[in-house]
């Protein structure tokens, strides 16, 4: 078992889910089931985002806990998964401001422009696994020791992709 809650993990599931949704037919049997397991998450996301930031931690069941960071990959997934939802109808309008407020403190927090206009988002978590050798256990100690990184492009990725979902839904 383990004993830890890793954010981007937890984000390749919101939007893997949120995609997921728009798959099987409107009158599918478990569309429903679908449905409110992901409005189960985006409540539960709700609580361990940070206040302060709009951010969430790098381990969501250890928020502030020493070494415990603010990370762009998961908070990027979630923005994008959240504000997706939203926009699609799979989730109540009341997570527009969760999404919103995550985004801005990507932009605010997590980009930065250096001397030559050049943006760069940090606080990416470089990679976390399981198993393996060396044995990847799972543990705090694990997570909390692996690489953060500056662009790194799981994170990117995400970060763009819930660009265009705020703007999207913006526009609408």
């Amino acid at each position: 078992m383990f004993s830890t809650c890793l954010e981007s993990g937890d984000g390749l599931v919101c939007d893997g889910g949120c995609g997921y949704i728009g798959s099987p037919p409107v009158d599918h049997p478990q569309r429903g089931q679908i449905v409110g397991i992901f409005e189960r998450v985006a409540n539960a996301l709700v609580h361990v985002q940070d206040q302060q930031t709009g951010l969430w931690p790098h381990l969501l069941d250890q928020p502030g806990r020493e070494r415990n960071y603010l990370e762009a990959s998961g908070t990027s997934m979630f923005v994008y998964a959240l504000a997706k939802g939203v926009r699609k109808g799979y989730l109540s309008g009341k997570f527009k401001a969760v999404a919103e407020k995550g985004y801005q403190g990507l932009l605010q927090h997590l980009l930065q422009t250096d001397r030559e206009g050049v943006l760069s988002l940090t606080q990416c978590n470089g990679g976390a696994g399981l198993g393996g050798s060396p044995y990847r256990d799972g543990s705090y100690e694990y997570y909390v020791t692996e690489s953060i990184r500056i662009n790194d492009p799981k994170s990117v990725a995400p970060f763009i992709l819930a660009g265009v979902e705020i703007e999207l839904y913006k526009s609408n």
